[in-house]
């Protein structure tokens, strides 16, 4: 029979932390900053939702603190602002083709 408590068996475990890949956060910063932009010219609210998500990520993650060009609150604020352009339509309605006619 197998006898786990067998002194010999234990092995101790060595915890070695992952390391950072400077490669996907590099990546992903760029993602964070480029999202809202396409959001905001294309009016995809989709791509504006996505754009939220990755940068609340990126910015909970740590962000890049390397390259200070833009703080991950800053983006934040981009994406709330592409999300603000893409539901602007709600707010502010455009006429549609049948009412210019009338």
């Amino acid at each position: 029979m197998n006898n786990c408590k067998r002194p010999d068996l234990i092995v101790d475990y060595k915890h070695v932390p992952a390391p950072k890949s400077t490669a996907s956060s590099a990546s992903q910063g760029v993602l964070a900053q480029s999202m809202p932009m396409a959001a905001m010219f294309m009016k995809n609210k989709f791509l504006a939702w996505f754009a939220m998500l990755t940068t609340v990520h990126y910015a909970l993650n740590g962000g890049d603190e390397a390259s200070a060009d833009q703080g991950p609150l800053l983006k934040i604020l981009m994406s709330a602002v592409s999300l603000g352009v893409c539901y602007m339509n709600v707010v502010f309605p455009q006429p549609g083709p049948a009412d210019k006619k009338a």
